[in-house]
């Protein structure tokens, strides 16, 4: 007889709410109190969560549903951000306090029952799943606060999906990412060709892209479609070298360069697409006082709710398109806006940002935020393709049209390509669903085996 699966798509059987006025532990069975007002308004093939003003402001909903989960032999869940050593994607055993972000697979003898929210939430989601049921975890912070909302928030469309008896696992997960991501962006060519930064690691000149970009037009000689000459970190002005370097804006090229749009021409003139790569939140200048978030990194990082902050942001990467760049690349703003290892939205930590951390805009939450700084850089882009690193998989969906999936490979250490870079492969079901995926660089340098980033590259 076929097991059966917990269905979401129905009211739940218990809902547990914190706003800044609940007990920190607003789950326990002790002082468990649902203080947020919400809806849970199920349709035909999914169910929205509306959370509205609840007197003070919002932090956690927790939603749990109960039934048999006996049978689940292993469960997969995504990742916040790029997966790695650190956040690997991978099958494992039941584990009731395991964080699955966004969505997640429960793998069953004949069946697997995939759970997930549509992308483009106003909220970090998760699950958990243990043997007595399912459980879907909403984070609504603003920086590590609540969020004091003014209007009723949208905060996660959830939907379901189960497989056919015997399914292979790959076609049910690429079936679930469509029904996740209805209006995915994409690429209107394939994005392929150099990326400088893990051979030069900075170093680099107008001088040296010229050099690699003949190197790349010669390798596709006869291609069809024409490789991409990204020039990473090592252009900008202020950039310096050494214990503490500075590799923040402003976005002005320095002396090695001298025109970025002249650069541009050069790659265009020699047959290659010419990519940029900036971080967009670190900068040192004239800032106001309101729009910073932290001293750090020789420089200060930007407030991503204040509106300078994106009125900047989209200023600059309206300048790269004006000199003539065909892709955008942009790096670290979940860093500058979260820190590392700080992104454990669930119901153990409330901590979802550095500590302390006051947003200038209190009234939207994260998920909002980092998503109005993703669109403020592709208005700028316009048309032009953006690759998002060290960006939220499933915020930067439906917004750019390529993902940098995994961790940093290397050209100094192949064992750290191996312990983050080919993980990528596990997001394969979001290539082509969610957006094109990036499974980082094959970084050829005379400290790692040629025959090995061979096979990582053919991978």
């Amino acid at each position: 007889m076929r097991t059966k699966f917990v269905s979401v798509i129905r009211k739940p059987d218990a809902v547990y709410g914190a706003t800044e006025q609940s007990p920190f532990r607003f789950e326990e069975k002790a002082n468990a109190t649902n203080d947020v007002k919400y809806d849970y308004v199920v349709g035909k093939n999914s169910a929205k969560v509306i959370v509205y003003p609840s007197g003070s402001p919002v932090k956690f909903l927790k939603l749990r549903f109960n039934g048999d989960m006996r049978h689940v032999e292993s469960v997969m869940g995504d990742q916040w951000e790029r997966c790695g050593v650190d956040y690997p994607i991978e099958w494992r055993s039941v584990c009731a306090g395991r964080v699955l972000p966004w969505f997640c697979y429960a793998k069953s003898k004949d069946f697997i029952a995939c759970y997930g929210v549509k992308t483009g939430p106003d909220a970090f989601v998760s699950w958990q799943i243990d043997p007595h049921g399912v459980t879907l975890f909403i984070n609504l912070l603003s920086g590590n606060n609540g969020t004091d909302l003014l209007e009723p928030l949208i905060a996660c469309e959830v939907v379901q999906h189960e497989s056919l008896e015997g399914e292979d696992a790959f076609f049910v997960a690429k079936r679930f990412a469509k029904i996740m991501c209805d209006t995915p962006v994409l690429p209107s060519s394939p994005i392929f060709g150099v990326n400088n930064w893990y051979w030069a690691y900075g170093k680099i000149s107008r001088e040296s892209v010229k050099q690699e970009t003949e190197q790349i037009v010669r390798l596709c000689d006869g291609v069809k479609n024409r490789p991409y000459m990204i020039i990473d970190d090592g252009w900008q002005l202020n950039r310096t070298f050494g214990k503490g370097a500075y590799i923040g804006g402003p976005w002005l090229p320095n002396a090695k360069f001298g025109s970025m749009q002249a650069t541009a021409e050069d790659i265009h003139a020699k047959g290659a697409k010419a990519g940029l790569w900036f971080r967009p939140l670190l900068r040192i200048g004239d800032i106001p006082e309101d729009a910073k978030h932290e001293v750090t990194a020789g420089g200060v990082t930007l407030d991503l709710t204040h509106p300078y902050t994106l009125e900047q942001v989209e200023s600059d990467v309206r300048s790269f398109r004006s000199w003539g760049f065909d892709l955008i690349k942009h790096d670290f703003s979940t860093f500058d806006t979260l820190g590392w290892g700080t992104i454990t939205p669930n119901f153990i930590n409330d901590k979802l940002t550095n500590p302390n951390r006051v947003c200038y805009d209190k009234t939207i939450t994260m998920a909002t935020a980092i998503k109005n700084l993703y669109k403020a850089i592709q208005r700028g882009a316009g048309n032009v393709d953006v690759i998002g690193c060290n960006t939220i998989s499933h915020l930067t969906a439906g917004i750019h049209s390529c993902y940098r999936a995994s961790g940093d490979t290397s050209g100094r250490s192949f064992e750290w390509t191996r312990s983050n870079g080919i993980n990528s492969m596990m997001r394969l079901p979001l290539n082509d669903t969610f957006y094109l995926v990036d499974p980082d660089c094959a970084c050829f340098t005379e400290r790692v085996d040629t025959s090995l980033n061979l096979d990582f590259l053919e991978m």
